[in-house]
């Protein structure tokens, strides 16, 4: 009985599955509201004709229902697939960390000729960009597929940062390359990393979620020795 309460309080914990380093300051960062017309994602400016949202057909959602896709055009040059949103407020000389969760399936995964980002730009009040951090969140050759992989970028704000770019970029440089990208649960927060110090955080990957839980039943079902 109480290796069943135990496992119901952490599943309780973790279905946030956020960041413990602060608040959000994403809007709509798990894609769960659409936007108006063209705009697929509430908060969301997006580019490019191959970004779509899916709505835990083709793979689950790491936090709620959508999450949202893309894959080049194929248009036998480069073409970029790009979701932004501008996040005001933002105080220069403080660390910021930007981060999100990336997939692709091993049925379409993500081929070289391709490079998928996630970037954070800072920016003065006139929007013009300061400094650009990134990161590649998906790498063909080495980021698991059929998985939720978690990835992220820190940052000091410049002098004169007032605003954040965030951006999600899929670049088909070659414009052939297969792989569709899948993102969710894009967070920013002011800290330095996501600095998670709960126990619960069992696989270490500075986000409470359900993958924890599945660490925890695997290491607790190994019993004492």
């Amino acid at each position: 009985m109480r290796s069943k309460m135990i496992g119901a309080a952490m599943i309780a914990a973790m279905g946030s599955g956020a960041l413990a380093g602060g608040p959000n300051l994403v809007s709509n960062g798990s894609f769960e509201t659409p936007g108006p017309g063209f705009v697929l994602f509430q908060g969301w400016e997006n580019y490019g004709g191959g970004v779509f949202a899916d709505q835990s057909v083709e793979i689950p959602a790491q936090d709620g229902v959508t999450s949202a896709k893309m894959f080049g055009e194929f248009t036998g040059s480069q073409n970029d697939q790009v979701l932004v949103q501008t996040v005001t407020g933002i105080s220069a000389g403080q660390t910021y960390t930007l981060s999100a969760h990336a997939w692709h399936n091993d049925f379409d995964a993500v081929q070289p000729g391709n490079l998928v980002l996630l970037q954070m730009v800072f920016r003065n009040a006139q929007g013009a960009n300061l400094e650009a951090l990134e990161v590649v969140a998906i790498n063909p050759a080495s980021t698991p597929t059929n998985q939720w992989n978690l990835v992220e970028v820190s940052g000091i704000a410049p002098p004169n940062t007032s605003q954040i770019l965030v951006a999600l970029l899929h670049l088909q440089l070659d414009g052939v390359a297969a792989g569709a990208t899948f993102w969710d649960n894009v967070q920013l927060v002011e800290g330095g990393g996501s600095g998670c110090n709960n126990p619960a955080d069992f696989n270490g990957d500075g986000v409470l979620d359900f993958f924890d839980v599945q660490a925890f039943l695997a290491a607790f079902s190994q019993g004492c020795p």
